[in-house]
């Protein structure tokens, strides 16, 4: 029998208000099959005064706290509180105990958020080797930072914008993994933008359409095989991140799946600054799917 696709995550708390509303939704991973959890709290260089000192007793007593909330939920729980770079410290983790999935917060506490989760270009994705669930964070002036996930029917709605990269392929592939456990509606999106053609010139969203629609038709074909119940297809002209952000104003989307390079407006958004926008704006989930062949650096 197969292991399930996310059968064991690593959830990397920051010990936050936010992080109880996430850890309290916690029985949700089970949709992806999750049924252990790695509770992970990483003590980032000199946070509390030099590496190997424990917890204190505060913190220790809220990661206990969240440990026994997501218990209660059924779930194995493991609590690990490596010292080091988030990046480094959560692909060990994961290798350490063989998770398939790391869970971050898309903002969090003063240092882990400028360090790594308000950019998510940063550390944490140029290193990552594991798929990465970004959960919705939003802090709203002088006040504590508060989860935006809706902790129900998390794979009812899933936005999926492709440039048909290989990296956008192995997307498609833990989404065809993932179809089986209720995925109930797909949309795939596509932004026309000029791209070089075959001798280098200027290739129109016009010129580029037809092959498009050709592969996204492909893609639909793929995915109503997998077992998707339904499955629509969109092409709009412009820059992939302000279509992506009215698409998401525009339709309730429960979780958004994308490859962390491409060929085109993946490296956009997911290498540049605009993985800030996206990530502040996006009022869902989302799943970064890293390259097969990210290379073991932490």
């Amino acid at each position: 029998m197969m292991r399930p696709i996310f059968d064991r995550v690593v959830m990397a708390t920051d010990l936050s208000p936010a992080w109880d509303q996430i850890v309290a939704c916690g029985g949700e991973l089970r949709q992806l099959g999750c049924s252990g959890v790695i509770l992970t709290y990483v003590i980032t260089p000199n946070f509390f005064g030099g590496p190997g000192e424990s917890l204190p007793p505060p913190a220790a007593s809220r990661l206990a706290d969240q440990r026994r909330c997501l218990m209660d939920q059924g779930l194995e729980v493991i609590i690990e509180t490596p010292i080091g770079l988030p990046g480094r410290s959560l692909n060990g983790v994961a290798q350490k105990y063989g998770a398939s999935l790391i869970i971050i917060g898309s903002h969090g506490k003063s240092r882990w958020r400028e360090g790594v989760l308000g950019t998510i270009s940063g550390a944490v994705l140029h290193n990552i080797q594991f798929p990465l669930l970004v959960l919705p964070v939003r802090v709203a002036g002088g006040q504590e930072p508060n989860c935006l996930w809706d902790c129900t029917e998390l794979l009812s709605h899933l936005l999926v914008p492709t440039d048909f990269s290989q990296t956008a392929a192995e997307a498609m592939c833990y989404l065809e993994l993932l179809a089986p456990r209720g995925v109930t509606r797909v949309t795939l999106l596509h932004a026309l933008m000029e791209t070089p053609g075959k001798l280098g010139e200027p290739q129109s969203p016009t010129e580029a359409g037809p092959v498009a629609r050709n592969f996204l038709d492909l893609l639909q074909g793929r995915l109503e095989a997998a077992g998707v119940p339904e499955v629509q297809t969109r092409m709009v002209e412009g820059h992939p991140v302000p279509v992506i952000l009215e698409f998401l104003q525009t339709n309730d989307i429960s979780l958004i799946v994308l490859g962390t390079q491409g060929k085109g407006f993946i490296a956009d958004i997911f290498l540049g600054s605009v993985a800030h926008n996206i990530s502040r704006f996006a009022p869902c989930p989302i799943l970064l799917i890293p390259p097969a062949d990210r290379d073991s650096r932490v």
